[in-house]
């Protein structure tokens, strides 16, 4: 099918192969050309110095038009609004007939804006605040959108900028198809996220986000529509028609009112986004696709807090509760400042960054040599653009961190990161690590840093892993009331009590070897044995208990006190610890 681009066509649909809309009139293939309206248009917004919600920076203003030689089918509709249109299309002239994404904009159409109010800003120079039409500032946001897309295209998460024209008095943008359905539409289908799906989705569109926000761009459109899966399962963010170019200025300036309501930030509907804005949407984001229930419900507005918990189907860890939180604060300064923040928050490195310790005892494994140290500190550095060269000189390493020249870093946070990393490798006799900055292609670093081994939080260390080791957890279970009120109303609870009273009777009281104390400590592993063998087979809980308390009896009715200070005893105490193995059921 061929869909007509003449926005007052009646019967826009048409056969796969006409050229002329049999509705209308209109020619139905794009062919775009150079023109020099556009680039006279661009000319005229420089001359009028535009600052508020100025997208374009001074060194893109003048950018030649995006041309090719192409012509455009379009397919069918897939969305529209005050703005423009969106269809799905193919490139005739591509060989393999690429299928692409076209925007169509009608700025000059006003009737076709009469149900939108106009905005409002304030024009440099004039000192008075003048009012654009809706339509005037539908065109800056179209040359806002395609200026961000070519910029922002780079990024494998964005999609690409192809082409950009006008055609007939209407402006076209030309943009990457991304195959798959907006995170929406997923919720429709597939009911709500779970809480792996949201660290799933943050660990994939943080990244972007914070790509985005380094270019110094504002989104301010974040939303599950605006949310894209690849068939690939891999996130893009798209629709950067409404983003904004960052001015440094001390605080933020009012501007255009932008965004979908539900998901904007407080500070944007006052016309004052912020990156910060961002990081809120996405937070709304994330609370709607966890309960599927519109964010403006997910609100109390009587106690003015976020009560998205209650609507819960499974609730989530303590963790990401505290980061969706923080990320949907209303004051920006008790908010989420940068993605980067919430990436390490939600994962989390070693508590003690500051100075690094290598453990001389650890044997290192053969995964942590030179390629594989190098591997992994690219890894946690993937996000910072920067290469890393690892070598070892006895007892010292060096790692050479490598920078382009038109990028930027924080060398300071870099050597906390690595410090974080090489703590978790635990390598062997290694006693300080050098670090070193430099530019791609000169010799001489431009910034160094020594880390040597601090005892102090070496043991820090030691303690917060083993904090987190599965037995310390178990361990830490016993402390808690939950716990023991859970094992009282368990019929082999009470029976492992009496077979460990039995068991410190016998060998304490009756058949001592070398010591009473010794009671203890065969009891303690006799319930030891038991539960390892009940884990793994199935074991006649019922007749050991019969044996161990005909035992008791026995030596209890005879009245005699042994005491066994020889091997005999010794073996004895081992045949009762391992009585549980001969109560195992073999299975048939």
């Amino acid at each position: 099918m061929s869909y007509c681009f003449n926005p007052t066509c009646q019967n826009p649909e048409n056969p796969p192969e006409v050229e002329i809309c049999q509705s209308c009139n209109s020619p139905l293939l794009l062919t775009p050309s150079p023109n020099k309206q556009i680039n006279k248009k661009i000319e005229e917004q420089d001359n009028a110095e535009i600052e508020t919600n100025q997208i374009i920076p001074p060194s893109q203003k003048n950018t030649p038009t995006l041309i090719n030689h192409s012509s455009y089918r379009p397919l069918k509709l897939i969305g529209q609004g005050g703005f423009g249109r969106t269809f799905l299309a193919v490139d005739e002239e591509h060989s393999l007939r690429k299928v692409c994404v076209i925007k169509q904009f009608f700025p000059q159409n006003t009737n076709y804006y009469q149900n939108y109010p106009p905005s409002s800003e304030k024009i440099s120079g004039s000192g008075k605040l003048q009012v654009k039409t809706t339509s005037e500032k539908a065109v800056e946001l179209f040359q806002q959108e395609a200026q961000q897309l070519k910029t922002l295209g780079s990024h494998p998460q964005i999609p690409k900028l192809f082409n950009y024209f006008q055609q007939d008095e209407q402006q076209y943008l030309v943009q990457e198809y991304i195959e798959g359905k907006n995170l929406a539409q997923e919720l429709a289908e597939k009911g709500v996220f779970t809480e792996a799906k949201i660290r799933e989705l943050l660990n994939d569109l943080l990244p972007v986000l914070q790509f985005v926000h380094k270019s110094q761009v504002i989104h301010r459109d974040i939303k599950p529509e605006n949310i894209i899966r690849r068939t690939t399962g891999k996130l893009v963010l798209v629709d950067f028609g409404a983003a904004k170019l960052v001015e440094k200025r001390g605080l933020p300036q009012t501007g255009t009112i932008i965004g979908s309501a539900a998901y904007t930030a407080p500070e944007q509907l006052m016309g004052k986004a912020v990156f910060a804005s961002d990081i809120y949407s996405l937070g709304v984001t994330c609370i709607h696709l966890l309960t599927q229930v519109p964010p403006f419900d997910l609100f109390d507005s009587r106690d003015g807090k976020w009560v998205w918990r209650d609507y819960l189907k499974t609730p989530v860890s303590g963790e990401l509760g505290r980061i969706l939180d923080k990320m949907l604060q209303n004051a920006t300064n008790r908010r989420y400042h940068s993605a980067t923040a919430i990436i390490r928050h939600l994962n989390p490195q070693s508590s003690h960054m500051e100075t690094v310790y290598f453990s001389p005892s650890t044997v290192p494994k053969k995964s942590t040599q030179h390629a594989e140290i190098r591997r992994k500190l690219q890894g946690v550095l993937a996000n910072e653009s920067v290469k890393v060269q690892v070598s070892r000189v006895k007892k010292k390493l060096t790692v050479v961190i490598s920078r382009e020249a038109n990028n930027k870093v924080n060398y300071s946070r870099l050597s906390q990161i690595i410090a974080a990393k090489l703590t978790d490798l635990r390598l062997q006799n290694i006693d300080r690590v050098k670090l070193l900055g430099k530019v791609q292609g000169k010799t001489v670093p431009e910034w160094q840093q020594i880390l040597r081994m601090d005892k102090k939080t070496r043991w820090k260390n030691e303690i917060i892993r083993f904090k987190k080791s599965e037995h310390f957890m178990k361990l830490s279970e016993l402390g808690t009331r939950d716990f023991w009120l859970a094992r009282f109303h368990e019929r082999e609870f009470w029976l492992d009590v009496l077979m460990f009273a039995f068991a410190c009777f016998i060998f304490g009281n009756k058949i001592v070897i070398w010591y009473p104390q010794m009671a203890l400590i065969i009891a303690s592993a006799f319930i030891f044995v038991k539960h390892r063998m009940s884990k793994k087979n199935r074991l006649a809980t019922n007749n050991l208990f019969a044996t161990v308390a005909t035992i008791f009896l026995i030596v209890g009715l005879l009245g005699e006190r042994f005491w066994l200070a020889n091997d005999f005893g010794l073996l004895l105490g081992c045949l009762f610890v391992a009585l549980p193995i001969f109560y195992v059921r073999e299975e048939i």
